[in-house]
């Protein structure tokens, strides 16, 4: 492996370029191998990816990062990357480092400068500034940050050998190449005096005596303005001595046949540009980025910037205009080369194909340009040496086809388009191009279609629809200069009619097409060139394409994609960010994956084969019904519940915070494929044991809606096939997402349907249940005497069977029943109720058991043994207990701190309530939190606020029957009579 600090950070396995996609990735990567050999801790790790007040999941995100950057390496073992006690070491051999390589030639040259021994100087800072690449970790922030000295370290020791080899080729008679190297530099550093003395002497040497002078002028200038002080006596000497000396030095260089800038002389500089495209807006950010990087003083190197994405995003038109723009920078020309790395109909350009034009825009003459590639890069360098001249590397396929293109000394510039971004380029700014905003999207076919000024009434009339326009065209430049063309050339064709014709998703890319522009055929492209590939990642990035359009999901993820195409979750990542690097997807979070809306269109264009359809999604099917009853499994481990679910298989087991982690990831994917499949009958067997399984994750996010959704969807499946025990789970499930969100008679209403179900089903287990929460439900709806009646058969039934996962749910409804009427009664039903679940291992019947202990101190005033009961509560594992849960010890805290006096802690844990209130349903969270915030306010003396935090309630419970709303308003109505 070879791995490097000095520039952009990189890992390259001896073959390949081993891209580690992500920030926190990178970040993750740089940091341990600023600590190469060395172990890293835990904490050091995440206070620097995450800060010092990371997210409670830092370590387990850690610990995904570390499995992501093995896999990048190409080290899923671990043995490189090792985990060590308290953190990670990264092994890394001496030669493999760029820093460590660096900092031994440093030190040689540094003996040899000493010796006086001037070839071995030059050899030892040639090997050591041969390693840099650009400003160490010039892509990563957070490690850098924290590495400062270090940093700065390697920044004076290459300035050092720098000195040193200008030094050694000085004393060996050689200034005429260093001349343009120390101009820069000086223009880079124009304090350091040392490269200021050295330029002094070269120009000296060469018979530039006046801009000698100059220099030093402009040296003393600026260290008395900005430092008030006068040279060093070193550059003093080379002052005084360029004075005393008549005569100069030395005389201009060589013959003209020598010189390069002559043998230029007399040919007209290059003006290759095409010209600037016609309907260019927008990018302005972008713009100023480019220019800024393209006119970047560089020491030893052009500057190089690459601007990658999707096809169609734009980029040829945007380097076209910042070339334009930039031309009078470079005086000694523009040099263009289409390099048909996408041009559909031809291969891309080869090398010396590739040379020999560039060559020719110089004005070599034919009979000068070299047979064979090396010698035709080589020629090219020399052309270029000493020039100000502009390179427009249009369409490049990939960096191997760019690498003998470029210049070699500082000066020229260099612009390069392509779909991939090229990373591993050293010392290039890489810029990623998106699509344009609405706004831009919008201007841009208005002006296309030329109608953004003959008729502002139409316009104006047209603005909706055009926004819709612009949004099916997923605001891609391409496409939008398609539709403009289309309204330009029929003018009385309305947008909303293009609207139309683009809605329909099945011709949506035949619309799209248009003389030579098509994004079907550009996006084409890539994907054949990924399938006809030599490489198995690019052959595996095209079937995940492949995959994308089969399954059509909001987003992917590798381990999903591992289970459709029978990978590893390794081999589908690698896929996923080839994809990725050819524009194909966007990653907008870590590990996530998500296609252009186009691309999702070509996508489902080339799996247009039903069985290849039905395969992929019966796939995916099977890992999210395997992976849905692991988390579940994990979430309960009160399993009673989850018997009619698939075993988890050997190794897939979860903990709770990959449980939680899996559906915060999966959700939004499911609901799309449960929808989808709900009247499919081939899926319905897969279908509902899924919904089932993902009750305790969606109950202990508090996503009352989204199981509310998937469970009408489980009900329309369960009816069409007579599952008569899925239509009875079914009910249940959708009467506890009405329940969590304080709707409980429509809650009561479904439970007691579920009820006769599993009457009708002869299943006393399930029956018992539904009867249960029945009684809860009348208790919440103040029908107490028959909430008792129901809760104390259930009991007996409980206690007959010795079903103590019941007597726990049993016992809590009735002390909550208790609670107003006998508060010691309640906490004796609350304590069994405690200890029953704590004896099946229920930590969510053991959060709400100490919760109603401290509702039930509350009512008898002992509101310090209330406080320690929900803080009790509140320790428990965060992820082991429904989010409703969560909310009502927060609840019952403030309000023990309230009835205590200690107003100012109780409103501050207002806001940590409110803030949890708002992760969870429809706002029912967030009314019962004003509530309690608006007492806490009265009782501060602050009314007007207090019937503010009131009416934010009511509004937030405005469809629940919850007691709060009776209460608020009553409340509400008090303080304005007042």
């Amino acid at each position: 492996m070879r791995f490097g600090l000095l520039g952009s950070l990189l890992a390259h396995d001896g073959e390949r370029d081993c891209p580690v996609r992500g920030p926190k990735a990178r970040a993750l990567l740089a940091v341990l191998l600023l600590h190469a050999n060395r172990p890293v801790s835990l904490d050091r790790l995440t206070d620097t990816l995450w800060g010092a007040h990371g997210p409670a999941t830092a370590e387990a995100s850690l610990r995904n990062l570390v499995a992501r950057l093995r896999r990048a390496l190409g080290d899923e073992p671990g043995h490189r990357l090792r985990a060590v006690p308290g953190g990670y070491r990264l092994d890394v051999a001496e030669d493999e480092l760029d820093t460590l390589r660096f900092d031994r030639a440093v030190h040689r040259a540094r003996a040899a400068h000493q010796a006086g021994d001037l070839p071995q100087v030059l050899a030892e800072t040639a090997a050591a500034l041969e390693l840099w690449r650009g400003d160490p970790l010039a892509d990563v922030t957070e490690p850098a940050a924290g590495h400062a000295a270090q940093l700065e370290q390697w920044r004076e020791s290459r300035l050092q050998a720098l000195e040193w080899r200008f030094d050694a080729e000085l004393r060996q008679g050689r200034p005429h190449g260093l001349i343009a190297e120390l101009t820069a530099l000086t223009g880079e550093f124009p304090l350091h005096e040392g490269f200021h003395g050295q330029l002094m002497q070269a120009l000296d040497r060469t018979g530039q005596r006046a801009r000698a002078l100059e220099v030093y002028q402009r040296l003393r200038r600026t260290l008395v303005d900005e430092l008030g002080i006068e040279p060093g006596p070193a550059v003093q000497e080379v002052h005084r001595n360029i004075l005393a000396d008549p005569a100069p030095a030395g005389s201009p260089a060589g013959s003209p046949a020598d010189s390069p800038a002559d043998s230029r002389a007399g040919r007209p500089a290059p003006a290759q540009l095409p010209s600037a495209p016609a309907h260019f807006l927008g990018r302005r950010e972008q713009l100023a980025t480019l220019r800024t990087a393209l006119l970047a003083a560089v020491a030893d190197r052009p500057a190089v910037a690459v601007v990658s994405g999707m096809a169609g995003a734009g980029k040829s038109a945007l380097a076209l205009a910042c070339a334009h723009a930039l031309r009078a920078e470079f005086p000694d020309g523009q040099l263009f080369l289409n390099l048909r790395g996408a041009t559909p109909g031809l291969t891309p350009l080869g090398a010396l194909p590739a040379l020999t034009s560039l060559l020719r825009g110089l004005g070599i003459e034919p009979s000068g340009l070299p047979e064979d590639p090396d010698t035709a890069a080589a020629l090219l360098r020399t052309t270029l040496s000493g020039t100000r001249t502009l390179l427009l590397l249009d369409d490049a396929a990939d960096l191997a086809q760019v690498r003998p293109l470029l210049p070699a000394g500082p000066g020229c510039a260099v612009l390069i388009t392509g779909r991939a971004p090229m990373l591993a380029l050293d010392g290039a700014l890489h810029l990623r191009l998106d699509t344009l905003s609405e706004r831009e999207s919008i201007a841009l076919v208005e002006r296309t279609a030329g109608r953004a000024t003959a008729d502002r009434a139409v316009v104006a009339f047209e603005q909706a629809d055009l926004a819709r326009l612009v949004q099916l065209c997923g605001r891609l430049p391409l496409a939008l200069r398609i539709v403009g063309a289309r309204l330009a050339a029929r003018r009385t064709l309305p947008v909303r009619g293009l609207v139309g014709r683009l809605e329909d998703r099945e011709d949506r890319l035949d619309e799209l097409e248009l003389d030579d522009l098509s994004i079907r055929q550009s996006l084409a492209l890539t994907y054949e060139s990924l399938r006809a590939s030599d490489r198995r990642p690019d052959r595996r990035a095209a079937d995940a394409l492949l995959a994308v359009g089969a399954l059509d999901l909001p987003e992917y993820s590798a381990p999903l994609l591992a289970g459709v195409l029978g990978l590893t979750p390794a081999q589908a990542g690698t896929a996923l960010d080839r994809l990725t690097e050819v524009a194909l997807l966007d990653e907008p979070r870590l590990d996530r994956y998500v296609p252009h809306d186009l691309v999702r269109d070509f996508a489902r264009e080339l799996t247009a084969d039903p069985e290849q359809r039905l395969r992929h999604t019966g796939a995916a099917l099977d890992w999210y019904l395997a992976t849905a009853s692991a988390a579940a499994r994990a979430l309960e481990p009160d399993k009673h519940q989850l018997r009619r679910l698939p075993a988890v298989a050997p190794g897939r087991e979860l903990d709770q915070h990959a449980a939680l982690a899996f559906g915060d990831a999966e959700y939004g994917n499911l609901l799309v494929l449960v929808d989808r499949l709900a009247d499919e009958p081939w899926a319905t067997d897969r279908l509902l044991p899924t919904v089932r399984a993902l009750f305790p994750y969606l109950r202990n996010r508090g996503r009352a809606q989204e199981l509310a959704q998937l469970n009408r969807a489980a009900l329309r499946a369960a009816g069409r096939t007579g599952n008569a025990f899925a239509e009875a789970y079914a009910l249940s499930d959708l009467a506890c997402a009405h329940f969590d969100v304080g709707r409980y008679q429509a809650a009561l209403d479904l439970i007691e349907q579920s009820e006769a179900r599993w009457r009708e089903l002869d299943n006393p287990d399930q029956e018992l249940t539904t009867r249960t929460n029945r009684g809860v439900l009348l208790h919440s709806l103040d029908r107490d005497e028959e909430a008792l009646a129901v809760l104390e058969s259930c009991a007996e039934l409980a206690r007959e069977r010795g079903s103590t996962h019941h007597e726990a749910t049993i016992y809590c409804s009735l002390g909550n029943l208790f609670e107003v009427t006998d508060p010691h009664l309640a906490i004796s039903y609350h304590r069994r109720s405690l200890e029953a679940g704590r004896s099946v291992g229920s930590t969510a019947a053991e959060t709400a058991g100490l919760n109603n202990i401290g509702f039930a101190h509350l009512r008898l005033g002992a509101h310090e043994d209330a406080i320690r009961s929900f803080d009790a509560a509140l320790a428990l594992p965060p992820g082991s207990a429904p989010w409703d849960f969560r909310i009502e010890a927060h609840r019952g805290r403030i309000d023990g701190l309230r009835r205590l006096g200690r107003l100012a802690e109780a409103l501050t844990a207002c806001q940590d309530l409110l803030a949890l209130a708002a992760s969870g349903p429809e706002g029912y969270g967030t009314g019962l939190a004003e509530h309690i915030r608006g007492l806490v306010l009265r009782d501060l003396g602050r009314p007007a606020e207090a019937a503010a935090a009131w009416r934010n309630g009511l509004a937030s419970l405005a469809n629940a029957d919850a007691r709060e709303v009776a209460e608020m308003r009553a409340l509400l109505a008090a303080t304005e009579s007042a």
